[in-house]
């Protein structure tokens, strides 16, 4: 759990205990910590992300190459069924790549990664890269290359190439 996550639940908790005493309420601690943990239960911080929906034609993904500044990964979830598939973009020096929102290690958490500065970094091991190294790909938390193309003024990954990262979310 993060900082800003804890920070929030203990707000949470530290409401609802001022709440029971400001009524006078008599609850014994066994009832205190059973609502505590309801409240935990139903406000735990997710951390896993959320992202926009990426333009799909049935064939292909195709994205605006103006939509992706350089050197700011710009990410998006592919919905296959009932399953997202989390990837991201990144423009550097003008060369456009893309990666699945997921490595090789960390992929079971599924909290892919996350940009500060000029790095990119992973939500579930705290591992970071400089974002102008994720093109040569070593390290053992590095994001999962995905295969596509720039095809005129548009960002192109088949289906069968994001289909194929389903297996890491």
């Amino acid at each position: 759990m993060d900082e800003e996550c804890f920070v929030k639940l203990n707000g949470l908790c530290l409401f609802a205990i001022a709440i029971i005493q400001s009524y006078n309420l008599k609850f014994s601690m066994k009832q205190i910590s059973i609502l505590v943990g309801i409240i935990l239960l139903f406000s735990a911080c997710s951390r896993k992300p959320v992202y926009p929906a990426a333009p799909f034609d049935g064939n292909s993904i195709r994205i605006k190459l103006a939509v992706i500044p350089e050197k700011k990964p710009v990410f998006f979830t592919f919905s296959a069924s009932a399953q997202g598939i989390n990837f991201f973009l990144l423009k550097t020096d003008g060369h456009i790549e893309s990666y699945f929102d997921a490595c090789g290690r960390c992929y079971p958490r599924k909290l892919g990664f996350r940009q500060e500065e000029n790095r990119i970094v992973c939500r579930a091991c705290e591992v970071s890269y400089h974002l102008e190294d994720l093109k040569d790909g070593i390290g053992s938390c590095y994001p999962i290359k995905l295969n596509g193309r720039v095809d005129g003024d548009t960002f192109v990954i088949d289906r069968q190439d994001i289909l194929k990262g389903k297996k890491f979310f």
